[in-house]
């Protein structure tokens, strides 16, 4: 899950279109490592390797966006089924997503911050 923006502009103003571009990227990247450091908390935890296995994958263009992901073989599974009973409470399936969700005037705040370099 990865947060996206479409943008398509020109510009007769030198290298602008492709400075936006790469401030588009940094921002969505930002999105994504506050979305990591939000979701930690809810994420289940056993013995900690499923919280250890939270990582940003960098944004390389606005396209492809940045991507939080955890990578363990159980990951997707206990994402996908908020049904199970978790050990810690506050903890469950849907981690990410919900916290996304919860979260999304903050993330799209940080990428237009960065976007726009107010």
């Amino acid at each position: 899950m990865g947060v996206r923006i479409n943008v398509q502009m020109t510009s007769n103003i030198g290298n602008f279109a492709d400075d936006m571009l790469d401030r588009l990227s940094r921002g969505e990247t930002k999105a994504a490592e506050r979305l990591l450091t939000l979701s930690l908390p809810r994420t289940p935890l056993d013995n900690g390797p499923l919280r250890e296995a939270g990582a940003v994958e960098p944004a390389e263009t606005p396209e492809a966006g940045a991507q939080v992901v955890f990578d363990t073989p159980y990951a997707a599974r206990l994402h996908e089924h908020p049904e199970f009973t978790f050990q810690e409470p506050g903890t469950g399936g849907k981690w990410l997503e919900e916290t996304a969700l919860e979260n999304r005037k903050e993330l799209g705040d940080i990428i237009r911050k960065e976007a726009t370099g107010a």
